[in-house]
């Protein structure tokens, strides 16, 4: 389970990041918006995965191996 609550998270920092590429295109004229929605959409939706799952699981994270 920790390895699919690190990859829900490096996905959201990856989403969250194609959003700042599609609005920062902006600031040399080719923004585009697809980028933006479906950056912050899939990016948040990732995050929420990754608390949900995180905050279900947290005793087997914290437990003693």
């Amino acid at each position: 389970m920790r390895l699919i609550v690190t990859f829900l998270s490096i996905g959201t920092l990856i989403a969250y990041g194609y959003a700042l590429a599609g609005l920062g295109g902006y600031l040399i004229g080719k923004g585009r918006l697809s980028y933006i929605v479906w950056g912050l959409l899939l990016g948040t939706l990732s995050a929420a995965a990754a608390l949900f799952l995180w905050r279900k699981y947290a005793h087997e994270f914290y437990a003693d191996d």
